[in-house]
């Protein structure tokens, strides 16, 4: 008895060894991801939080949505990031060059850094795809026109992204608040950049809040 109960502990040990393993392989961003994640801020929202304490130049600009990143995902959930790669790192004229839709060269370079080293892709391919997924969506005036804080549920705001691409279901974009404000709108895609499903890990980061503000760009 005492043998088998060596033996089952001898097992279980072995098993905890490769949970550790296949855990660590996933934080140190060793994989890379099966679809993308593009997350899309609204830029009034986190001008309020933080950007305005930050002297950022989108907060003063009129600025509405503004690319947070694009993301590689895990298919069964999680993310890989800062991943090893042979491809080299984006020069400063190319992380400029992405200033105009993601707010400045700074979080270009992060983005980069933290996700786009886990595509497989080289920076300029990646930054081609963060652009071409961003221009390729149309806005509603509900969620452009904002001229003073509008008050909306998460499924209004979702439901109006969708009118205007209906390409994407609800189960391929949610919206993200904090604080009471809209924060983000993140949306699945495969990666040629076709809307595809969310995992349940994103499904599950929703926004829960029954209405939720729009700030109104400066």
């Amino acid at each position: 008895m005492q043998k088998l109960l060596r033996k089952g502990l001898s097992g279980l040990a072995l098993l905890a060894m490769v949970v550790i393993y296949i855990l660590n392989q996933q934080a140190d961003g060793s994989e890379q991801g099966d679809y993308y994640l593009l997350a899309l801020s609204w830029t009034p929202s986190w001008c309020d939080a933080e950007g305005d304490a930050r002297g950022a130049p989108q907060c003063d600009d009129g600025t509405g949505w503004q690319v947070h990143g694009l993301w590689p995902q895990h298919a069964a959930g999680g993310w890989p990031e800062y991943c090893d790669t042979d491809a080299r790192d984006p020069s400063r004229s190319q992380t400029r060059a992405m200033a105009d839709i993601m707010g400045d060269d700074g979080l270009a370079w992060h983005q980069w850094k933290k996700h786009g080293r886990c595509s497989g892709l080289s920076a300029d391919a990646y930054f081609a795809q963060t652009r071409a997924a961003f221009e390729g969506l149309d806005w509603p005036e509900t969620l452009t026109r904002i001229t003073r804080t509008t008050r909306l549920s998460p499924d209004a705001v979702e439901a109006a992204f969708r009118d205007a691409n209906p390409q994407f279901s609800a189960d391929m974009v949610i919206t993200t608040c904090r604080d009471g404000d809209l924060r983000e709108l993140r949306l699945c895609l495969t990666e040629d950049l076709r809307p595809r499903s969310c995992g349940t890990d994103v499904l599950e980061r929703a926004c829960r809040a029954r209405q939720i503000s729009l700030p109104p760009p400066d």
